[in-house]
């Protein structure tokens, strides 16, 4: 049975990784990203993760804080390198009604991380159903290739103008016609190319002349 495609918002919810080794390392990492509570039990840790806990970026916690901390938890990713244990995590964290991924256990899960392209908020998900982890890994790097860093300032400086066309006030309509002229334009070519004349001409050819488009794309391009 397919797997129904999802994105989370785990701003600040707190997620549970049992396991201190490398494929939890990694596992963590990747969270960190997301703006979670991380707490780990694990009676050993990587360097990496002793210096993550060290700068209260994760929370160490012991053995008997699990069922505590189960019961407040959004999440578990069962990460130790006993099948066994990780069975028995996911039976905890299913009893209570939790999102549970046990690592290359698909049975003990009942949601699976996909394989990740990310450029900026672009965010494309590869997954096999768990079948075969590796294909989905050769797909997303032949997919980086594809989507490269430029699709991370282009979704940046679509958001801005979205929420500038918005703000005035303009027909549905209007505002749909425009973004789909951005869309279909050179906007991305340019970008890649680092052709900011080419990016000011195309905004103005769509947006009209007195749009503040100097002011947007400082905000984009201000790093670069």
């Amino acid at each position: 049975m397919p797997y129904y495609p999802i994105f989370l918002d785990l701003n600040d919810q707190k997620v549970l990784v049992v396991g201190g080794g490398t494929v939890a390392e990694r596992k963590i990492q990747n969270l960190l990203r997301y703006g979670c509570q991380i707490y780990v039990v694990a009676p050993h840790l990587t360097p990496h993760l002793k210096q993550l806990a060290a700068e209260k970026k994760i929370r160490h916690i012991p053995h008997e804080a699990l069922g505590k901390t189960l019961d407040k938890a959004f999440m578990v990713i069962a990460a130790t390198d006993d099948p066994e244990v990780n069975s028995q995590i996911a039976s905890q964290a299913k009893e209570r009604r939790l999102l549970i991924n046990a690592v290359d256990q698909p049975g003990d899960c009942n949601f699976i991380v996909p394989s990740i392209v990310q450029r900026g908020d672009l965010q494309i998900a590869i997954s096999t159903a768990g079948k075969s982890p590796a294909l989905a890994k050769r797909i997303r790097k032949e997919m980086e290739v594809t989507f490269g860093p430029e699709y991370a300032s282009l979704i940046e400086l679509m958001g801005l103008l979205r929420t500038r066309l918005l703000a005035q006030r303009n027909l549905s309509s209007e505002n749909r016609v425009m973004f789909e002229k951005l869309v279909n334009s050179n906007l991305l070519q340019f970008i890649k190319k680092g052709d900011m004349r080419g990016v000011k001409n195309t905004l103005k050819s769509i947006l009209g002349q007195d749009f503040p488009i100097n002011d947007i794309l400082t905000q984009v391009f201000k790093r670069t």
